[in-house]
């Protein structure tokens, strides 16, 4: 199971991190987890806080994974960025 990540945004006054993008095959789901790679300086294995599809400016409406940021404090030299384009690995809860 993965999660193509075409874009990564972080909400500051709600310290989330949200991956938008597409799931394959399987939708992720919260209490589940997704990998952020330690080969891209990233924590790890992190819990899946909520899954929401939601609309963009574009029309498209992607599925996005949200984390909460202090799962990430760990891994302080992860750029979000490196994510994007990136398929991530998921476990169901």
């Amino acid at each position: 199971m993965a999660f193509f990540v075409q874009r990564v945004y972080y909400v500051p006054h709600r310290d989330l991190l949200v991956l938008a993008g597409r799931p394959d095959p399987t939708v992720p789901v919260a209490g589940g987890a997704i990998d952020l790679p330690e080969d891209l300086k990233g924590p790890g294995w992190v819990p899946i806080a909520d899954v929401q599809t939601i609309a963009f400016a574009d029309g498209a409406e992607r599925t996005c994974v949200i984390v909460d940021y202090t799962h990430l404090e760990q891994a302080p030299l992860m750029e979000f960025s490196d994510l994007e384009g990136k398929p991530l690995s998921l476990r169901r809860p």
